[in-house]
């Protein structure tokens, strides 16, 4: 799932990052996400979604309350009942305390760690 349009950290490897923050997603763009594969799955006659990683375009941790709000909803047992161990959220956590906003987050975290200079 992406979480914006754009991003606004910037990272030069990435081509996200290279095209500036234009806005963030509300939780039900975010769910539209994951309603539009699954029902993709489900007309291609595929096994069911169980997994849902939040990686591609923008940066969670800059959008904590609305990917809270599309989470809650993928977790919850009359949303798309998806477990919070099957959901992950992957950020390049831009400061420590971006890390701890999203624990409390009904998903499993994948910090993505890289040096902003190749020697480091």
């Amino acid at each position: 799932d992406e979480v914006e349009v754009g991003c606004r950290q910037g990272c030069t490897f990435c081509a996200t990052g290279t095209m500036g923050l234009l806005r963030s997603l509300a939780a039900d763009e975010i769910l539209a996400q994951l309603h539009a594969a699954a029902a993709a799955v489900r007309q291609h006659g595929m096994p069911p979604l169980r997994n849902v990683v939040f990686m591609g375009m923008g940066e969670p941790a800059d959008n904590v309350e609305e990917v809270s709000r599309a989470l809650h909803a993928m977790v919850h047992p009359f949303g798309f009942q998806l477990g919070r161990s099957y959901v992950c959220v992957s950020t390049v956590g831009p400061s420590p305390g971006h890390i701890r906003a999203l624990e409390p987050l009904p998903a499993r975290l994948a910090w993505s760690v890289h040096a902003a200079d190749d020697h480091l």
